[in-house]
């Protein structure tokens, strides 16, 4: 074996060792644009003043779109985000209802005047609204990672007031070193068939958001005084 394989086969192990050795970790958001390594599972999160001075009881999920245009996983991350903060909130009114009551109004959620009038007849004065973030999927022959990252912000009526916001990459991978002509045939195997696997993509959306809800308060009773404490050291 000559000197440049072994190199790649120190750095395959590195980044193998690395993956089974993340810990999660729940930092500050620090609003940069790059996302963390992929073998961190680093929940980056932020309550603003806000948010604690009034905390919402409901909040509307708003389409989950990616440059302006729908996204294949689009209804999974819309529902998940739905179902996780169900258990942090007294109401949240996801795709199906949203749907439901953006035609019976003929709003467009796009618009901030629409906006206000559908949470002011809905009383929901919260809207949450989802962007994809992290970066691609890791592939390397004998092993690989998929990748979902999603960057999720809680706003006010109007649009620009922050009120929670917190971004996560869930990660999964399969394969391994080659260490020999019989485990490199089974890494590749497995990393193909990993690949191909298309209920990968909603087991991650289920992990990001799911960790990313946990940053979240429990608002469906009074937050104030020894209350917001308990409810902040819960989270």
């Amino acid at each position: 074996m000559n000197q440049k394989i072994a190199r790649k086969f120190l750095a395959l192990l590195a980044l193998v060792t690395l993956a089974a050795c993340a810990e999660t970790r729940y930092v500050a958001y620090d609003g940069g644009k790059e996302a963390a390594s992929p073998f961190a599972r680093t929940i980056e999160f932020d309550l603003t003043g806000k948010f604690y001075k009034d905390p919402p009881e409901c909040a509307v999920i708003l389409p989950f779109t990616v440059d302006g245009k729908p996204y294949r996983h689009a209804r999974v991350i819309e529902d998940s985000l739905a179902r996780h903060l169900s258990a942090k909130m007294n109401r949240v009114i996801g795709p199906l209802e949203r749907r439901r009551l953006v035609r019976a109004m003929a709003v467009d959620l796009s618009h901030p005047a629409d906006r206000a009038a559908f949470a002011r007849t809905n009383r929901c004065r919260a809207f949450v609204e989802a962007k994809p973030w992290g970066g691609d999927d890791v592939y390397v022959l004998f092993w690989t990672q998929s990748r979902i990252g999603l960057d999720v912000t809680m706003t006010a009526i109007d649009g620009k007031t922050a009120l929670w916001r917190a971004r996560h990459v869930a990660t999964r991978s399969d394969g391994g070193l080659p260490l020999s002509p019989f485990s490199a045939a089974y890494n590749m195997f497995n990393a193909a068939r990993f690949t191909s696997d298309g209920d990968v993509a909603f087991s991650l959306v289920d992990d990001a958001v799911r960790r990313i809800a946990k940053t979240l308060p429990d608002t469906r009773y009074p937050v104030s005084g020894p209350r917001r404490q308990q409810v902040t050291a819960a989270n």
